[in-house]
């Protein structure tokens, strides 16, 4: 019997190979991430989700500083300024607006 030895390209080949057709042959679902799930509006999860920043005094604050920086700003009659920050405990988008007249 002449059998050829096995080097390591060949077997780390057939092992990826093998490896691809597994993952194919054994179906996949879609991540869960990547899901949208509807809850129902009394849910805890609903409520926590809904209440996350209603009622935090940081963006308040955040808020007011925003308004500050954009008073103090100038620009064309007609123009509408905005600044955006992301509070530090939640991560939301506190946004400010303010039209130059």
């Amino acid at each position: 019997m002449n059998s050829k030895p096995l080097n390591r390209r060949a077997f780390l080949l057939s092992t990826a190979g093998l490896g691809g057709v597994a993952a194919l042959l054994s179906g996949s679902s879609p991540a869960a991430a990547f899901e949208t799930r509807q809850l129902a509006p009394t849910s805890q999860l609903a409520l926590q989700i809904q209440n996350h920043c209603s009622v935090n005094a940081e963006h308040d604050q955040i808020q007011a500083r925003l308004m500050r920086e954009l008073m103090s700003r100038t620009a064309a009659p007609g123009t509408v300024l905005t600044e955006t920050a992301y509070c530090p405990i939640c991560g939301c988008p506190v946004v400010a607006t303010r039209y130059v007249q």
